[in-house]
């Protein structure tokens, strides 16, 4: 194998013992030639495109949330302003934040598969937003600024990315999860000597691309064996390539290489370091959240959390959702336990608001949903944690490709989940409820996710941001990473 790379004014060409590609391999398409099966799942891949942005904004009236998230204008994927995250609030609380003269907020506009996705037409409707904002916003309109400021990795301060526009959530479609596509890369991998990681094999979030390195290292032991000393090229220096690289070291490979076309590593994590109430407000424009679903994952990386915590992020009554409320149908803000429970009670024939009967009789059965969902989800992936299952569920039983995941749970008797379902998965960005296939939202919603109750319920955030995470591994491992790097051609 030959890879050739620019980097620095210099080409260099190497032989590596493996390559492993972490970046989107679509990109690679004019440099690489691809086997037929590679094609096939490249041209079979969709996604999604994020756009936030972190603004400084003014408060016009006291604040009862720190995110609030609005269904309706997640669901058609036009670029609408969806939501925001009071990044003031997050860090300092809902006091200090109606304090200030100022807060820092970010925005979340979300575009579908072949949708408009050009910077300026996002930016267009996010100033019409800003302008003309509607009743739920409460920051003055036309009044904002685009937060710039610099970031710090590793002693190399540049100007930070804001606003934040990236391709999210690969995914394939029906007909390509029916044929195995997920499977189809777990099966090539390490042929030609290639590995792929990007989370296009996986999922989307840290979770999956860890989970999914763990699987694959446990399916193919070999390929943290053989000659230490020879070259181990992983092109990409995202949030994969990072983890990937890890491993490698830490089995005393001695010569891992991370290829990074940008000027950057840490990929989609831009954790904003913004000045803010005489200190540091961290704004986080891509890898923001944890819940409980990490929490091995987050023991694992333990020695590169140091002086960094897990912060509760709008627990109970601080995540809103904007819905319109029974007997009138107008637009409320709810808290996250209320919206869940109103559609539950919708779904039951029950009136909103509910008697203490209608209450208990929604409860009763949001618990006895939750057990399907545990039961008919162990079946399937036969585990109980996020990764996808090692090989295909045969014969498709369930229908968990062909149909949504709104189908799947309503033909489980699981429906009255749906609304604590919307905030949990499709106002996340990862597709309506009515339209993404069943499989990916079982990938997401592991059990402890589905129980609507408690703490399990709720999200955190790294103090430090996830920046912070990456910055520690990629010092205390010594990684080698060539930002500004060109690949000019990959010969396998």
């Amino acid at each position: 194998m030959e890879v050739t790379y620019l980097t620095g004014g210099k080409q260099l060409t190497v032989d590596p013992a493996l390559l492993v590609i972490a970046c989107d391999p679509r990109t690679l398409g004019p440099v690489m030639s691809f086997t037929p099966q590679e094609r096939w799942l490249l041209g079979s891949l969709r996604n999604f495109t994020f756009y936030t942005t972190c603004l400084r904004v003014r408060p016009r009236r006291e604040q009862d949330r720190t995110v609030i998230l609005a269904p309706d204008l997640v669901e058609p994927q036009t670029g609408l302003v969806q939501g925001y995250r009071n990044e003031t609030a997050k860090q300092w609380g809902l006091p200090a934040a109606n304090g200030a003269a100022t807060n820092v907020v970010t925005t979340y506009q979300m575009v579908g598969i072949g949708g408009a996705s050009d910077p300026a037409g996002l930016a267009a409707q996010r100033t019409r937003f800003l302008d003309d904002p509607p009743w739920w916003w409460p920051f003055e309109p036309g009044v904002h600024e685009i937060v710039q400021v610099d970031e710090d990795q590793n002693g190399a301060l540049r100007p930070a990315v804001n606003p934040l526009l990236t391709p999210y959530f690969n995914q394939f479609p029906a007909t390509a999860l029916a044929d195995g596509a997920p499977w189809a890369w777990l099966d090539i991998q390490g042929e030609n000597d290639t590995v792929y990681v990007h989370a296009s094999t996986c999922f989307e979030s840290v979770l999956h691309c860890w989970s999914y390195l763990n699987m694959l290292l446990a399916a193919k032991p070999a390929l943290l064996e053989g000659d230490k000393s020879k070259p181990i090229v992983v092109i990409g220096a995202g949030v994969s390539g990072l983890l990937v690289a890890q491993r490698f070291l830490g089995a005393g490979f001695t010569d891992v290489r991370l290829l990074e076309r940008t000027n950057r590593y840490a990929g989609k994590t831009h954790s904003l370091q913004v000045p803010d109430q005489n200190a540091t407000t961290i704004a986080e424009l891509g890898t923001c959240y944890l819940s409980s679903a990490y929490d091995d994952m987050v023991q694992a990386l333990a020695e590169f959390t140091a002086g960094n915590c897990r912060v509760p992020v709008a627990h109970g009554p601080g995540r809103g959702i904007v819905a319109r409320v029974p007997p009138d149908m107008r637009e409320e803000v709810m808290t996250f336990g209320d919206y869940g429970l109103m559609v539950a009670c919708r779904r039951l024939g029950l009136t909103w608001p509910c008697t203490d009967a209608g209450r208990d009789a929604a409860y009763a059965a949001l618990v006895v949903a939750v057990g399907i969902y545990l039961a008919l989800r162990t079946e399937i992936f036969r585990s109980l944690d996020g990764v996808m299952p090692p090989s295909r569920p045969t014969r498709d039983p369930y229908r968990i490709f062909s149909t949504t995941f709104q189908q799947f749970l309503d033909a489980h008797d699981m429906g009255v989940l749906t609304g604590y379902l919307v905030y949990a998965y499709q106002v996340q960005g990862y597709g309506d409820l009515d339209k993404i296939p069943a499989y990916y939202g079982l990938v997401w919603i592991t059990p402890d996710m589905a129980w609507p109750f408690g703490s399990t319920s709720g999200v955190t955030a790294w103090a430090k941001g996830w920046e912070d995470v990456w910055d520690q591994m990629v010092e205390k491992c010594g990684m080698n990473i060539q930002l500004d790097t060109q690949v000019l051609g990959i010969r396998r």
